[in-house]
């Protein structure tokens, strides 16, 4: 997981302090949102991960996820801090043990889609999940009017905290006795600043985690940029708050209208933390610059190369590489484009020839960069690895895709952190109509040209496809601790018509099979999957999660943001 401790750009390099010396300060703070997913460094050990830190502060998430456990000798403080609980819940586990069987579903307004991401927070890397300042924030799509509050007034930003609870007395946090297993509502918000305003991007965190960056899109006219500074306690899903006045001890929403007027329809922030700089798509092909955003009233870059134009066409999530000091995005139209984060100079606008391609994937060690797409040409699900210059390394064609052409990012396993050259790169399509997964493995940093798969994970054709894709190795799980976890729209392998999220063990290569299944259904509606995050590696019952969104097709159900346990997707 990712540990962040830094409040200001400023002052980077003064909080973010040495391995050795974070066993004993308090407290180390865990941020996780869409971007974390798409920056990786391998390779990190005690002696280099400061130094990437110092320039990323994703280098953490390498680092905590894959790389810390290498060269500990003796658990982590957080996995020392259960263990004194453990015998307590043991005890109650063994009395109720019937009751293990899921964790908590809430209701919340809108469908948001595949391509959006909550964000996570957690207290301290170092310590036992923490009820009260743990939090996970949803985005939604309210329907308020600007500024209003109150009873019958929908959310468009809800976030819980209590997260570990239920059911029974199995969790870490105080379970409800009415209704069971549910969080507590953190804060809960009407953002909404114009007629048809929609907050349906994945939200972004300070790494303090007191403020949230995020975009409203207005129909098609306009695009918003916000920083809302929250307060626990204000407002529930179905009765919002408004933001306060921005005076002391209050909450605060900063609103920048974005130049040259266009909505966003699939570009959520991307945050610079060391330079508190954001890029933000926009659907008239514009790339936009933001500095200050946390530490500030947020401004765009106007003139010297920003906003910087694209090939027409709607802008996907833009990534950031610190290494190169580049911005990578795609569009859909087919293109990836490679700019100049200082200037806004286009290095290399290349034609992948595909149909809305994912959102890159930047691996800033080894500088090359990942893209995943169906070929528009033959609608052939294609990945394709490149350097930090734009130039094509590799190309792999895992054959035709039907039904649903839809395309996102892969995830790497475990072993790839440590060395690409012993890893691999999971990615998944509806190859010949039917969810599969497929990973190919690397001759040093490389691509090979062969690879596995497929694995089929439905049993009907033209109708499932594969969506979000989220990995973690977690040691508490000694016989399989590098999981794979995979969204699938309808029709899962489970006999069910509705979507579900499987789980599958990578920990010895490609999987024979599927771990586990959890059917979606709500109401007899077939469900798909938002972005999956996933917190805490932890042996405790309920304290190793996995968040994510599940919406309706068609929307006759209520959205639901819900929490599954890692190990059996209870």
């Amino acid at each position: 997981m990712g540990l962040f401790r830094v409040t200001t750009a400023a002052l980077v390099s003064a909080f973010f302090i040495s391995i050795a010396a974070a066993q004993t300060t308090a407290p180390m703070h865990v941020v996780q949102d869409w971007s974390t997913h798409h920056v990786v460094f391998t390779g990190l050990t005690p002696t280099n991960v400061d130094a990437a830190v110092q320039i990323e502060p994703r280098a953490w998430q390498s680092w905590l996820g894959h790389g810390r456990h290498r060269f500990s000798t003796i658990a982590p403080a957080a996995t020392r801090a259960e263990t004194r609980e453990v015998s307590v819940r043991e005890r109650r586990r063994r009395r109720h043990r019937k009751e293990l069987k899921v964790d908590w579903q809430m209701p919340i307004p809108g469908i948001v889609g595949p391509r959006a991401f909550p964000a996570k927070f957690g207290f301290d890397v170092n310590a036992a999940p923490d009820c009260v300042n743990d939090f996970v924030v949803f985005p939604s799509i309210g329907t308020a009017a600007p500024g209003a509050s109150g009873a019958g007034v929908i959310a468009s930003l809800v976030a819980f905290n209590n997260l570990y609870t239920g059911p029974g007395p199995s969790g870490i946090c105080p379970t409800p006795t009415a209704p069971a297993a549910q969080p507590s509502v953190l804060f809960a918000y009407n953002t909404t600043t114009t007629t048809q305003g929609m907050a349906h991007l994945s939200p972004v965190l300070s790494l303090d985690g007191k403020k949230i960056a995020f975009v409203e899109s207005n129909g098609f006219s306009n695009t918003a940029f916000h920083v809302l500074t929250w307060k626990a306690g204000e407002g529930t899903f179905a009765s919002a708050a408004a933001p306060r006045d921005c005076s002391a001890g209050n909450s605060c929403m900063t609103t920048l209208v974005l130049s040259n007027v266009r909505s966003d329809f699939n570009s959520s922030p991307f945050i610079d933390y060391a330079n508190d700089t954001a890029y933000v798509g926009t659907d008239g092909a514009l790339l936009h610059k933001i500095t200050p955003v946390f530490n500030g009233t947020p401004a765009e870059v106007i003139g010297n190369g920003w906003p910087v134009q694209l090939p027409l066409a709607q802008v996907g999530s833009p990534v950031f590489d610190s290494v190169s000091g580049r911005v990578f995005v795609t569009t859909n139209t087919g293109s990836l484009v490679v700019v100049d984060a200082a200037s806004g100079a286009t290095i290399q606008t290349i034609d992948l020839g595909a149909t809305f391609p994912s959102d890159p994937i930047v691996d800033s060690t080894n500088q090359t960069v990942f893209v995943f797409f169906a070929n528009i040409n033959n609608l052939h699900l294609t990945v394709e690895q490149f350097d930090t210059s734009g130039t094509l390394m590799r190309q792999i064609d895992a054959g035709a895709l039907g039904g649903d052409v839809n395309v996102f990012t892969g995830a790497f396993d475990n072993n790839y952190f440590t060395d690409p050259a012993s890893g691999s790169l999971y990615f998944a399509g509806a190859a010949g109509g039917v969810a599969s997964l497929f990973s190919v493995g690397f001759t040093g940093k490389t691509m090979n040209s062969t690879f596995s798969g497929p694995l089929r994970l439905s049993t009907s054709a033209n109708t499932s496809a594969p969506q979000s894709m989220t990995e973690i190795f977690n040691p508490n799980l000694s016989n399989s601790p590098d999981r794979l976890f995979l969204g699938i729209e309808e029709d899962c392998a489970a006999g069910s018509p509705d979507g579900c999220i499987e789980s599958f063990d990578i920990s010895h290569g490609f999987p024979a099979g599927i771990l586990n299944t959890r059917t979606l259904a709500t109401n007899g509606a077939v469900n798909s999957v938002s972005g999956i995050i996933i917190d805490n590696v932890s042996s405790v019952p309920q304290a190793s999660s996995i968040y994510f969104e599940s919406f309706p097709q068609p929307s006759s159900s209520p959205t639901s943001a819900i929490k599954l346990t890692q190990s059996g997707l209870q």
